[in-house]
């Protein structure tokens, strides 16, 4: 195959890419590219750390899409980080390639190299077990609680399939053994080829290797552990890098020239590497990362010092060969007198190369983490941000918290950075690759519709306020996505009954109660993690609510997720796709219809703002609020809440906030301000205190009987360790904010409306059921929500902020030193 074409195949969500050596602009303009378009929108690049500070180091290479379009990994190795592969899940079904080749173009279409491909899924689970072990080998390479382990838990809760109870990473088919093997193994990867040829006598064993140990330690070993009778070596003789002068005379070691497998020019550089043990009941094959040397294979027992990747097959005698098409390598012998004298590949700057590294950053929504390196100084550190041109990012750090491991920063600018520079005094370290959590979230989103286009276009509209038209946006969206899926997510997904309830990814979740009980105590608001809505569209209407506020929005420009990758020509695409449909009149819809389209586009927007602004009545609201209550009963009826239905309680509350008043009988002449209309008196049934009193009472009034709270059915595909998601964070705050707001609310004369003590207990059970940590109640998530909401609401509603805040405090205080520990029991 050519590999380059593997990126194109659909079936998807996630892949997950090893390297050695790497070419940033190889891998987003060959392989991200074909990715992306195939539907793999949840990508990871992990590669030794020290080439990837090399990689960056250069200006004219730096990456365009890199935290953004897909996340980066600098892993590390006692030697090198070396294994070469690509994992691909998808719901119904994965792959595993596991090869010789870099991720740089000349790896992907220059080079002679070896590749292989293992499958599994729902209809084949024979190989599961090697997907699962190479799944558990580049997560070890992923710190804990990163963002692209995040992106891993994201797949896995995606994945069904391979949550299929499997142990090793040695299966049994019909043809033979076929294995994973990797250095994380307690023996090395030559050993465990050893073992696994096990008794049988080793004819001959043939060994393609583009590198050598100068004393040809690592072959001379494995012919020993085989006992193989004869031994092949296969190699380039141009490159002059076997070390001819290791031989000696009682070695009966034959020389082959690489050069004549069927379809090798001189030009194209031999850097497979392939271990063939030949016996008579099978050929056993080795191939993938590893080259011939101790640092790849072990030595005894040992792991080598480098991390390796190989797959491990047996064939029937005789016919490894044949498949690899060596035939002609091995027909003529090379004398010892063709091979030039060795001369040493050009060596690497490693170690100076590690020591300019600048550690690892992850920007989430203001806060900007820095792992730095072992041993560095953090106070006397610096970080200059940059554009992805490399031009300084206007913005202000400031260091927040105490902790190293990491180090916070505030963030105060208008657009998030793409690289990050550490200088200490009389030294600059290279690069290091910002990766924008919100960027990757959209990114891992499917491609929009033309019903999701229209659904988003309508939050754009700057005179917009909240209104039942976000409602009407939330379920053009899950409809639309929910069409959207393929037909292998319509397959694997939980069957409903309601068209607008999205489909839930398998996998674990935690119920809100389970992730309450099993949390830390002592996890820093700092470190909260992103909108779990952030993978899907429903998470502009989240935006939204929170641009009415006047919550700053994501720092990720929208061209970010818009921008096309460029896509490096391997001579079979049209240059411009776009191009071409723009000169077609066929599909160029400007010459088509002229200026009619401006026109209607127009015509919508007026529309929409004339719908958004005056259709919410008093009788519209009340019924929209009993509907949606019955609706989440039902849907907790037949299974779970999620955080889309969190969402919409959000966007109720917004809606009734809104529509509130402080009059007893309002009598709607005209919008304010806001863009919206006070229909909702303060008192009576109809009152915007009851019905915000109505939609808290279903999710956390614990009054015995048959109805449970609707908090006992959230569940949250989240780990138990970290915090609560900044989604579900500003939904308790909203629900804080306007129960505060009913019970110390005043109407247009003056008179404070005492609390019924079914009102008092609603609010009791609400702070009770959430259990927010101290540091998550007065973290900036929950602050911003209120001093926004205060500002938008308070005087229209009749509510001192500075009552309401006591009034915050006060049920916080009482409930602490009441029931708070028994949680939901």
């Amino acid at each position: 195959m050519r590999l380059f074409e593997c990126f194109a195949e659909k079936g998807f969500h996630t892949s997950i890419v090893t390297t050695f050596n790497v070419d940033l602009n190889a891998y987003e303009s060959i392989s991200l590219s074909r990715l992306r378009e195939a539907g793999c929108r949840n990508n990871i690049l992990i590669a030794d750390d020290r080439m990837l500070g090399y990689a960056l180091g250069s200006s004219d290479a730096r990456p365009r899409h890199a935290g953004r379009l897909y996340s980066i990994v600098g892993a590390r190795a006692t030697g090198v980080f070396h294994p070469k592969l690509i994992l691909q899940l998808g719901r119904e079904g994965g792959r595993l390639l596991v090869a010789s080749a870099n991720m740089t173009a000349a790896g992907l279409a220059g080079n002679l190299e070896v590749v292989g491909e293992v499958r599994a899924g729902d209809d084949d689970v024979a190989a599961l077990p090697l997907l699962r072990a190479a799944l558990e080998f580049v997560a070890g390479f992923v710190a804990d609680f990163a963002l692209p382990r995040k992106q891993i838990e994201w797949a896995m809760r995606r994945t069904p399939w391979i949550h299929e109870q499997t142990d090793g990473s040695i299966v049994d088919l019909e043809e033979g053994r076929l294995g994973f093997l990797s250095s994380n193994g307690e023996t090395g990867i030559g050993e465990q080829f050893a073992d696994l040829v096990g008794r049988r006598k080793v004819s001959r064993l043939l060994v393609a290797s583009p590198y050598w140990d100068l004393d040809l330690g690592a072959l001379r070993r494995l012919r020993a552990r085989l006992g193989a009778k004869s031994v092949a070596v296969l190699l380039q003789p141009k490159n002059a890098l076997f070390p001819v002068h290791a031989l000696g005379r009682k070695d009966s070691i034959q020389l082959f020239g690489i050069d004549r497998v069927k379809g090798t020019t001189t030009t194209r550089f031999a850097h497979a590497k392939v271990f063939i043990a030949e016996t008579n009941a099978g050929d056993c094959v080795l191939y993938g990362s590893a080259n011939c040397t101790q640092a790849a294979l072990g030595v005894d027992v040992a792991p080598g010092e480098n991390e390796e990747a190989s797959l491990y097959r047996e064939l029937p005698p005789g016919t490894a060969v044949e498949i690899l098409g060596l035939e002609g390598a091995l027909a003529e012998e090379l004398s010892v007198g063709d091979i030039p004298k060795f001369e040493p590949a050009e060596d690497i700057p490693l170690k100076d190369l590690e020591s300019h590294l600048p550690g690892r950053f992850e920007l989430s929504e203001l806060t900007l983490r820095w792992w730095p390196p072992k041993g560095a100084s953090v106070t006397d550190a610096e970080i200059e941000l940059s554009d992805r041109d490399g031009k300084p990012v206007d913005g202000k750090l400031t260091r927040s918290g105490s902790s190293d491991a990491p180090a916070r920063y505030h963030f105060e600018g208008s657009e998030a950075p793409y690289f990050a520079t550490v200088c200490w005094p009389g030294f600059k370290s290279s690069p290091g690759v910002v990766i924008v959590e919100e960027a990757i979230q959209k990114a891992q989103r499917k491609s929009s519709t033309r019903a999701v286009d229209d659904a988003l276009s309508q939050l754009d509209d700057v005179d917009a306020s909240e209104g039942l038209w976000l409602l009407d946006i939330m379920h053009k969206l899950a409809v639309a996505e929910q069409k959207a899926l393929t037909e292998a997510d319509q397959n694997s997904a939980r069957q409903r009954t309601k068209a607008d309830k999205p489909a839930r990814s398998p996998g674990r979740v935690l119920t809100y109660e389970q992730f309450i009980e099993g949390r830390s105590g002592i996890n820093p608001e700092a470190d909260t993690p992103a909108s779990l809505l952030g993978a899907s569209h429903q998470d502009s209407v989240r935006t939204f609510l929170n641009a009415l506020i006047g919550k700053k929005g994501p720092l990720v420009r929208s061209a970010d997720e818009e921008d096309e990758v460029p896509k490096l020509s391997m001579g079979d695409e049209t240059d411009s796709g776009e191009t071409a449909l723009e000169e077609d009149e066929r599909f160029n819809t400007e010459q088509q219809h002229g200026t009619k389209a401006k026109g209607v586009k127009e015509e919508e927007s007026q529309e929409r703002r004339k719908y958004k602004a005056m259709r919410d009545s008093r009788q519209s609201i009340v019924k929209a609020v009993r509907s949606c209550q019955e609706t989440f009963q039902e849907d907790a009826a037949l299974g779970a809440l999620g955080v889309v239905e969190l969402l919409r309680l959000r966007v109720l509350l917004a809606v009734v906030l809104g529509a509130g008043s402080r009059v007893a009988d309002p009598v709607p002449t005209g919008s304010d301000s806001t863009g919206i209309r006070a229909v909702l008196p303060i008192s009576g049934d109809d009152s915007w205190r009851r019905l915000i009193g109505n939609l808290l009472f279903d999710f956390f009034r614990n009054h015995g009987g048959l109805r449970k709270p609707l908090i006992e059915k959230v569940v949250l595909d989240i780990d138990d360790e970290v915090g609560l998601p900044k989604d579900v964070l500003e939904c308790w705050a909203t629900c804080y904010w306007a129960i505060c707001a009913t019970r110390v609310a005043t109407s247009d004369r003056g008179e404070v409306i005492v609390p019924l003590k079914s009102e008092n207990s609603i609010a009791e059970d609400l702070y009770r059921y959430t259990q927010l940590l101290p540091s998550e109640l007065g973290g900036e998530t929950v602050r911003s929500i209120f001093a926004g909401m205060s500002a938008r609401y308070a005087e229209r509603l009749g509510v001192s902020v500075t009552r309401l805040e006591e009034e915050h405090r006060s049920l916080l205080s009482a409930v602490s030193q009441g029931n708070v520990s028994q949680g939901m029991r």
